[in-house]
């Protein structure tokens, strides 16, 4: 595990991989998982991609190895985005392809509006962006997380995270892993994101974006993510037939291989857009 301390003192937990060869310039993409969960998410992803990047996986601030946040914390976007461009100042990082995931890609909206020339594209696998369109009893995630903690939370709602045929044992380490949030954060969460609604932000996103979005999804639905495409100037969106809205863990593989031809798009210089 290696450490990245931030301009106020934090400090965040990433790993490097980059199985490129030696003498070829590989260019830089950074994994930032959903809130609940933690760099560890992406252990599907590292391989393929690491043969043709330099992929750096960090955990954000106030989950995994991170540093934690406060209990007066006041739940925001700015402060991740703002965190992603110190986290690229401490790596002397320029710019980076990013991967956001999951409620992440709200902070992705924010970082890409706000911050665009440190961003060189940008892949959003299970996108969320009005949530007030999710499909879930928000009431009863904020009870779960606030009084049961964030393991009861975790286990009450798995079944819509991964594909029916999941292996238990995937399913039990995934649980334990979100059970590692503060309940009292993801209470926060849930409370922050009841009327959240960027559609009005999406046009600001003015770099090469792919959408990765499960057919199934319950937040983050296929509907939503058509929309979006739409709004988003230079975008690409990819379909996962049969898939929640968690595609990063229930389907890696195959978000991989979407990345993939979407970065190589990106450096060719070839025009992004359609479905497929």
């Amino acid at each position: 595990m290696l450490t990245a301390t931030l301009r106020d003192g934090a400090r965040l937990a990433y790993d490097e991989y980059d199985f490129t060869a030696p003498w070829e310039s590989t260019e830089p993409v950074i994994l930032v998982h959903g809130f609940s969960k933690n760099r560890r998410f992406w252990y599907g992803w590292i391989p393929e991609l690491a043969s043709h990047y330099r992929v750096i996986r960090v955990d954000q601030r106030g989950h995994g190895d991170s540093s934690p946040v406060p209990r007066d914390f006041r739940m925001a976007l700015r402060p991740f985005s703002e965190d992603m461009v110190k986290f690229l100042d401490a790596l002397s990082i320029e710019r980076a392809h990013f991967v956001m995931a999951e409620f992440t890609s709200a902070v992705a909206i924010d970082f890409a509006a706000t911050f665009p020339d440190r961003i060189r594209s940008l892949t959003l696998p299970g996108l969320g962006y009005n949530f007030r369109n999710t499909r879930v009893d928000r009431a009863e995630w904020v009870r779960l997380a606030e009084q049961e903690g964030a393991a009861a939370w975790a286990r009450a709602t798995n079944r819509y995270r991964l594909p029916a045929d999941a292996d238990p044992d995937m399913r039990e380490w995934y649980i334990n892993e979100q059970a590692r949030m503060p309940g009292w954060f993801l209470g926060a969460l849930f409370r922050f994101n009841a009327d959240l609604d960027l559609t009005d932000r999406l046009h600001e996103i003015a770099v090469p974006t792919l959408i990765v979005a499960g057919s199934d999804a319950r937040q983050g639905t296929i509907e939503d993510a058509r929309v979006a495409a739409r709004l988003i100037p230079a975008c690409r969106l990819a379909v996962l037939d049969g898939m929640p809205f968690n595609v990063m863990s229930a389907a890696p593989s195959r978000c991989v291989a979407e990345t993939l031809r979407f970065l190589d798009d990106v450096r060719a210089g070839r025009p992004i857009g359609g479905e497929g």
